[in-house]
């Protein structure tokens, strides 16, 4: 049975609210994850945990193991930023209570956002195609689960293709920074990030932390859209860039020629992998095969939501992204503050 007091930090580290519904998380996990072999998974490597040879049996145990590690260290990513963002080595007592609430909450999240952002987009690289697959014959992509077959009469030597580890890696982390971040948004911290990002966009935040957790995890145990799976993780690699901006605004340095670079590269990253790939994203949604036989039919109520919102919301955050880059660009902000 997996012990789970034996690698959770213990409460007197963080704050007695955020260990218990953490500790809530730990027992969820624990009980998925109860039945996997551990004689051979030990959780002592992490070597072990990135080599273990999942099936289709326990992929989701081991995609939900991962995940929870993930979880654990951002839990402890962010406790060590509370601590060390106000120390006189970074900010300094004095500077950092000068800063208003809403402000320091996010500069404490900002070391969350750029280790999931490297950690996560960059795990996914070795899946990414330009399209879910060559054209079959009817001119569609094959986005379900595939199967190949090796041998043997009447095809008994047939298995599912399972996800790419580096898609189930990349995914398990970035689930587990989702979930640490839906329980800062609303429960930890609700009412500092709900003003530091305004009632509209919290609310999308919300909808964009759920989806994935719910319906990434699904999409990966029956082997389809992986695809759009691979993509929408390698998406958050732009979140790496976000949160040195939002440390750099924090500092009070953003109008500096390192902050314009900070700002440059921010949008440079978002564009290259949000924008520059939905183009191709647009074509595989609409030639994809989506009433192939290998696309379970419960799932396509929720593929035709969830797989377009991503693309919808990159072109929206584009819109707001360049808006305000061009502010600051053409001394629009300055204007007002000076008025």
């Amino acid at each position: 049975m997996f012990q789970t007091y034996l690698i959770y930090p213990s409460s007197t580290q963080i704050n007695k609210k955020r260990s218990a519904d953490s500790l809530l998380v730990v027992f969820v996990v624990a009980r998925i994850t109860h039945n996997m072999d551990f004689s051979s998974f030990p959780f002592s490597s992490v070597r072990a945990l990135l080599a273990y040879e999942y099936t289709e049996e326990t992929i989701s145990q081991y995609f939900f193991a991962f995940a929870f590690v993930s979880f654990l260290t951002h839990e402890c990513l962010h406790f060590a930023s509370e601590k060390l963002f106000p120390s006189r080595f970074i900010f300094g007592e004095k500077r950092w209570s000068k800063l208003p609430e809403h402000r320091r909450s996010q500069v404490i999240h900002a070391p969350n956002q750029i280790f999931n952002g490297l950690l996560a987009g960059s795990l996914v690289k070795g899946s990414l195609e330009r399209f879910p697959s060559a054209l079959k014959k009817n001119g569609k992509f094959d986005i379900g689960r595939r199967v190949v077959s090796s041998g043997g009469l009447f095809g008994k030597g047939a298995k599912a293709v399972l996800y790419k580890r580096s898609t189930v890696l990349a995914t398990a982390a970035s689930c587990g920074y989702l979930l640490y971040d839906f329980l800062l948004l609303t429960i930890f911290d609700r009412k500092n990030m709900l003003r530091a990002h305004g009632r509209r966009q919290y609310t999308i935040y919300i909808m964009h932390h759920v989806l994935p957790i719910l319906m990434w995890p699904l999409a990966m145990r029956y082997g389809t859209f992986e695809y759009f799976v691979a993509w929408g993780v390698r998406s958050e690699l732009s979140q790496a860039a976000m949160g040195l901006r939002t440390i750099f605004i924090g500092m009070g340095i953003l109008d500096t020629i390192y902050g314009a670079m900070v700002q440059l590269s921010f949008v440079g990253v978002y564009f290259y992998v949000r924008m520059w790939p939905l183009a191709d994203h647009v074509v595989s949604m609409a030639k994809a095969d989506w009433f192939a036989e290998n696309v379970p039919r419960w799932q396509l109520p929720f593929a035709f939501f969830t797989v377009p919102v991503p693309a919808m919301l990159n072109v929206y955050w584009w819109f707001m992204i360049m808006g305000a880059f061009w502010k600051v660009v053409s001394g629009e902000k300055k204007k007002k503050k000076e008025a």
